[in-house]
């Protein structure tokens, strides 16, 4: 049967010097593009500390318009502001801007994040929003150019998107942006994140809604399959992604990001331009000026002054020395970005190759500096907060490498600087376990410098110069509900000698100059805009044909037995879920349970406006017919079960799937939801849908399911 539409989307979380408007060379730090609250990389204005700005006028919603099947009006959804820093940012506002000005949207910017709650309903110029915003968000620039955009307030709370915006501030939810399409006029959306930064607390998108994914296992499965349904599009970010996502959808496609060796090379040689002036690098070759360690690392006194990472020779011409940059971003304890493997790898190839000039130049910083970059007026991050991800420094010592050998460099540097290390770095080393896109190895590529990399999704697909090493086991992470790889070492070491042997050989330079011109040609932006222009015509299509479906639009529960809005089951340990129903519904293999009422009380509830159901008990009545209470008695409680058993539960089955990771016993589940849900939102089902049936009774019933 045609189902109402399946629907899904990343995180490129590299270091990386994400393509600007090339007027703007201003500093720019490399961090997470996920998190929402960093300082602009282009903001050359003092911040105002605490003001708040001027009071906004009260919104006048528009009047009711029927735009079924109209595309002008489109919206991005993105962490953040496009002035603020992360590669998310720059690619949404490029994006938009490019569907603008050569496909004749109306362009319109929908910020998600804690930041946001507090601005009023309202379409706003950058100016006006920017001027509401807490004083911890940066301001636009003076000189930034946002005529391409409109903003958008979130809609007024609603008792529903109250509590979620408590219990997932960072996330938007499905009504804020079905509300907002109707408030103000919305005809698309685009949202550009993992699968589940829209928070599902509806069925269907009232407008065509295309989820941009950068997926990180190595199939959907689970929470990631049931909230992937909800979207009318999927766009896979590498064509690795898109082809795990047609597994469970057919219509996805695939468009990466952006990039743009221009930009790149023009900010990296501004950046020199500049430091070249300077009095102590007067005699000093662009490498020594980039690669400066003793500038850089200022950690503990260990090497002369007069030392060099990197040597230039009596007549001018390039050093030997072999430089592997390692860079990336370091805030996750799973250290998804392979620190530990880089490391150790680096020193394999040291020890096995001890002929080889070399030197390991690691690049990142912790995620208190972040915070003093989210703080808004620069401030460092109060003491007491705990860095995330892993001890970069305790990991290079602890393989006893030689002192001049290698640099830690844990400073937020101007993007220049970032870009200047891509282009004179001898090889990019980045043995991620997952990327969803990979910034990072594609921009190296892009300014002619080879990458090591892992060889599973993204990064075996967009490895051109360099090489992608197979990994050595997969690595399961049941708090995730997926399985990434573990790199291999001795591979990636291996990998290393033979770029520094080969890198300078005729053949390796013409690898060199085909991959960059296969990303000048796959990644422009003009491609990017207009596989967008096309994705939103098919969306807009598929979103036509999947209204009749939409469980929203039904006035009436359709049948369970034609279309079952739950799946049933009887086993206290469920299987992994992986099927379609939007709800699962569990209960006793002695509890008879009537389906088809079940069925019509569930959708009128999630159906009716303003409602939502986060966990739901259907009232059981014992054989005599008498309504079972709720909860056990205080003398029958075991310490697992606080509730009487008899008692059917419906969960939402993305909501399950998550929570099955780490609790696979259902009455475990249902206590940890029931105890990180907003308790207005925790339904009972009145007495008569459900009752224990008696021993002959449960043979017939038995034989019937």
């Amino acid at each position: 049967k045609k189902r109402r539409g399946c629907k899904t989307a990343a995180a490129a979380v590299d270091c990386a010097v994400v393509s600007p408007p090339p007027s703007s060379l201003v500093p720019w730090c490399c961090c997470c593009c996920c998190c929402s609250y960093f300082s602009s990389p282009y903001n050359k204005r003092t911040r105002n500390g605490t003001r708040l700005g001027k009071k906004a006028a009260p919104f006048k919603a528009r009047k009711s318009e029927d735009r079924s099947g109209k595309l002008e009006n489109i919206a991005f959804v993105c962490a953040g502001f496009p002035w603020m820093y992360g590669p998310y940012q720059m690619q949404g506002d490029q994006l938009m801007k490019s569907l603008n000005e050569k496909y004749n949207f109306n362009t319109y910017w929908m910020m998600r994040g804690n930041n946001v709650h507090n601005i009023p309903p309202g379409v706003y110029t950058g100016r006006e929003i920017s001027n509401l915003t807490p004083p911890q968000v940066p301001k636009m620039p003076h000189d930034w150019d946002a005529s391409h955009l409109k903003f958008l307030g979130l809609p007024a709370r609603t008792k529903v998107t109250s509590v979620i915006a408590r219990v997932n501030g960072a996330a938007a939810s499905m009504s804020e942006v079905n509300d907002a399409s109707k408030l103000y006029g919305i005809d698309a959306f685009i949202v550009l994140g993992d699968i589940n930064v829209v928070y599902h607390d509806s069925y269907d998108f009232k407008v065509p809604t295309i989820a941009w994914v950068p997926f990180h296992y190595n199939t959907v499965r689970g929470s990631n399959k049931a909230l992937l349904k909800s979207y009318t599009y999927a766009v896979g970010l590498s064509p690795s992604t898109t082809k795990v996502i047609a597994d469970v959808r057919s219509d996805v496609a695939y468009i990466p990001h952006f990039i743009d060796a221009n930009v790149l090379e023009s900010a990296a040689e501004t950046w020199l331009k500049k430091e070249r002036r300077l009095k102590g690098n007067k005699n000093k070759s662009d490498r020594e000026i980039v690669f400066d360690a003793n500038k850089y690392d200022k950690m503990f006194k260990r090497r002369p002054s007069s030392f060099s990472a990197v040597e230039t020779s009596q007549d001018g011409d390039d050093d030997d020395v072999f430089l592997v940059l390692a860079s990336g971003t370091n805030y996750e304890g799973a250290d998804r970005k392979g620190w530990d493997v880089a490391i150790q790898a680096f020193a394999k190839f040291h020890e096995t190759h001890p002929e080889i000039k070399k030197h390991l130049w690691v690049h990142s910083f912790s995620s208190t500096q972040v915070m003093r970059d989210h703080d808004g007026n620069g401030n460092k991050a109060p003491p007491e907060l705990a860095p995330q991800g892993v001890d970069l420094r305790g990991l290079v010592q602890e393989m006893d490498l030689p002192p001049d050998i290698y640099t830690v460099d844990i400073d937020l540097h101007p993007r220049g600087r970032v870009a200047a290390m891509k282009v004179h770095a001898d090889v990019c080393l980045h043995p991620s376990k997952v990327e969803g896109f990979g910034m990072n190895v594609l921009e190296c590529q892009s300014v002619g410098t080879p990458v090591v990399t892992t060889k599973f999704r993204a990064m075996e697909d967009f490895t051109r110069n360099g090489i992608s090493v197979p990994p050595a086991q997969w690595e399961h992470l049941a708090a995730l509900g997926g399985k990434w790889v573990m790199p291999d070492v001795k591979g990636v070491a291996k990998a290393l000698a033979e770029i520094g042997k080969k890198r300078k050989t005729a053949e390796w330079k013409k690898k060199s100059k085909d991959a960059v011109e296969w990303i000048k040609e796959e990644f422009s932006l003009d491609r990017v805009a207009a596989g967008f222009d096309g994705v939103l015509k098919l969306a807009l299509e598929t979103h036509t044909n999947n209204l009749p479906f939409m469980l929203s639009k039904m006035k009436e529960a359709p049948s369970f037995a034609e279309r079952p809005i739950f799946h049933v089951t009887t086993d206290v340990h469920p299987k992994q879920a992986d099927w379609d129903e939007e709800w699962m519904l569990y209960h006793r293999p002695d509890v008879r349970v009537d389906y088809e009422m079940v069925q019509e009380m569930l959708h009128d509830l999630t159906t009716k406006e303003g409602e939502m159901v986060s966990l739901a008990f259907i009232v059981c009545k014992d054989v005599r017919g008498i309504p079972i209470e709720f909860q056990v008695e205080e003398r029958d409680y075991d310490g697992v079960h606080r509730f009487n058993t008899e008692h059917p539960i419906l969960l939402p089955t993305w909501a399950f799937a998550q929570a099955q990771q780490n609790f696979p016993y259902i009455h475990n589940t249902a206590w940890m939801l029931a105890g990180n849900s907003d308790q207005q939102f925790i339904k009972m089902f009145p007495p008569g849908a459900a009752q224990v049936m008696n021993p002959i009774e449960i043979k017939t019933y038995s034989d019937e399911l």
